[in-house]
C-alpha cells in the first residue's frame, strides 16, 4: 500500500461527524438489500463448495470455479452500491439541512427587497411593477423554505428507514486525508474480470486438448475459442489497468478539490466575519450580512457534495482492492 495524500487536518466550526461508522454498521444489520447480497454470497460459497465435491475432472472443478468468481463479483458491484446508496441517504439529511439554511437565508434576503420596494413605492419614488416583482420573488422563497423543510424531514426519514433508528446526523468536526491507496497492481492482481478471463484460457485450452479425433471444422472452432479467450485477457490487461488508473486518479483530483473547498470556505468565513463587524460598525447592511451568510453556507454544501463523491470513490477501490472500507471511512472522517 503506498501513501496517496499528504496529511491534512480540517477543522470546522460545525459540531462534530456523528457516528457515520455506527449509522453503516446499523443499515448493514437493518437494509434488506445488504441481507440479500449477503445471503446471496453464502449461496454461491455453498453452491462452490457442492460443485466441487461433485466434479469428476479438472475441467468441472474450473467451471465451478468460473461460476464462483461471477457470483464474487455480482457480490462486489451489490456492495458498492448498497455503500453508495447509504452515503447518498446519510449526506442526504446534511444536504437537506443546509438546503433549508440557504432557503431561509434567501428568504430573509427576499422580505428585505420587498419592504424596500415597497417603502419605494409608497413615497412615490418607486415602481408598481417593482413591487410585483419583489412580491412575486418573496412567495417563491416562502414556498422553496417549505419545500426544503419538507425535504429535512423525509432525508431524516430515509435515514432512520435505513439503519432502523434515529441518528443526530453533523457536519464533520475534522477530515483527515491521510490515507493509504491501493496501487494499480495490487487492484490488477485482485480484478475478477482478468482472473474469470485467465480461468476462460485455461478451460477453452483444456477443451482444445481434450478432443477426441476432432473433425477439422472441430478443431478449427475450439482453436479459434482458445484464441478468443487469450485476446481477452490481453484486451483486459490493457483496459482494467486504464480504468484503474483513472479510479485512482479520481480519487486524488477529489483530494485536491476538496482541499481548494477548504480554502473556499475559509475565505467565505472570514468575509463573513468582516462584514459582521461592519454591519455592527453601521458600515454594511443587513443584506450585506445575509449575502455572505449565504455564500459561506454555499461553500459548505460544495464541500460535502465533494466528500460525499470522495467517499464513494474510495470505496469502490477498497472494495475491488478486497479491503476494508469501513477502516478507510473511519480513517478520513476521524472516527
Amino acid at each position: 500500500m503506498k501513501r496517496a495524500v499528504v496529511v491534512m487536518l480540517v477543522v470546522f466550526v460545525c459540531s462534530m461527524f456523528a457516528g457515520i461508522i455506527d449509522a453503516l454498521e446499523s443499515a448493514k444489520s437493518n437494509s434488506p438489500a445488504y441481507l440479500k447480497l449477503t445471503l446471496d454470497r453464502e449461496q454461491a460459497e455453498d453452491d462452490y463448495q457442492k460443485a466441487l465435491l461433485e466434479a469428476r475432472n479438472k475441467r468441472q472443478e474450473l467451471s465451478a470455479q468460473l461460476s464462483k468468481m461471477r457470483a464474487d463479483n455480482t457480490y462486489r458491484e451489490s456492495l458498492k452500491s448498497f455503500v453508495s446508496d447509504f452515503l447518498d441517504t446519510y449526506f442526504g439529511v446534511l444536504d437537506s439541512q443546509l438546503a433549508l439554511e440557504i432557503a431561509q437565508l434567501n428568504l430573509q434576503i427576499a422580505q428585505i427587497d420587498y419592504k424596500e420596494k415597497k417603502d419605494l413605492y409608497d413615497r412615490g419614488v418607486g415602481t408598481l411593477q417593482d413591487v410585483k416583482n419583489a412580491s412575486a420573488t418573496l412567495i417563491e422563497a416562502e414556498k422553496d423554505v417549505d419545500t426544503a423543510k419538507l425535504s429535512v424531514e423525509q432525508a431524516k426519514r430515509d435515514l432512520q428507514v435505513l439503519v432502523g433508528e434515529k441518528f443526530e446526523v453533523k457536519e464533520p468536526a475534522k477530515l483527515n486525508l491521510n490515507f493509504s491507496l491501493p496501487t494499480v497492481d495490487e487492484l490488477m492482481d485482485r480484478s475478477l474480470t482478468l482472473a474469470m478471463a485467465r480461468l476462460n484460457v485455461q478451460i477453452a485450452q483444456m477443451d482444445l486438448e481434450g478432443l477426441v479425433n476432432p473433425s477439422q471444422y472441430t478443431k478449427n472452432q475450439y482453436e479459434r475459442n482458445l484464441k478468443k479467450a487469450q485476446a481477452d485477457v490481453q484486451a483486459y490487461l490493457l483496459s482494467l489497468r486504464k480504468s484503474y488508473e483513472n479510479q485512482v486518479q479520481t480519487v486524488r483530483n477529489a483530494i485536491k478539490s476538496i482541499q481548494a473547498q477548504m480554502e473556499k470556505i475559509e475565505v467565505a468565513k472570514l468575509q463573513l466575519d468582516t462584514v459582521q463587524k461592519n454591519f455592527s460598525a453601521g458600515v454594511a447592511s443587513e443584506r450585506d450580512v445575509l449575502n455572505a451568510k449565504l455564500s459561506y453556507t454555499n461553500a459548505r454544501r460544495t464541500f460535502l457534495s465533494q466528500l460525499k463523491s470522495l467517499l464513494k470513490n474510495v470505496c469502490n477501490v477498497y472494495i475491488d482492492a478486497e479491503l476494508d472500507f469501513s477502516k478507510v471511512l473511519s480513517t478520513i472522517l476521524g472516527e
